[in-house]
């Protein structure tokens, strides 16, 4: 198997390409998947979650959500990221 290597500058060009010749060899479905599949995050995302919820109960966290998301409502201009609801 001959092997090219080229260097690329453009990260956005090899991306492209990449996800060109994934959806071409194997579908766009497959291909979804498969890069779907790389994507793990980073850290550890059940300690991130106990920080932010701490002891909060199922129902404490439910009406917080709620209560967020009827002030969201009433100010649909207002930042969608929130430190702590």
């Amino acid at each position: 198997m001959n092997t090219v290597v080229q260097n690329y500058a453009d990260t956005t060009a090899v991306v492209r390409e990449g996800w060109e010749i994934l959806v071409k060899h194997l579908g766009l479905l497959k291909a979804t998947q498969f890069v779907v599949s790389l994507e793990r995050g980073k850290g550890d995302s059940v300690k991130e979650i106990a920080e932010y919820w701490g002891d909060a109960t199922v129902d404490e966290i439910y009406d917080r959500v709620m209560k967020w998301k009827a002030k969201k409502q009433q100010n649909p201009k207002s930042s969608a990221c929130v430190s702590k609801l």
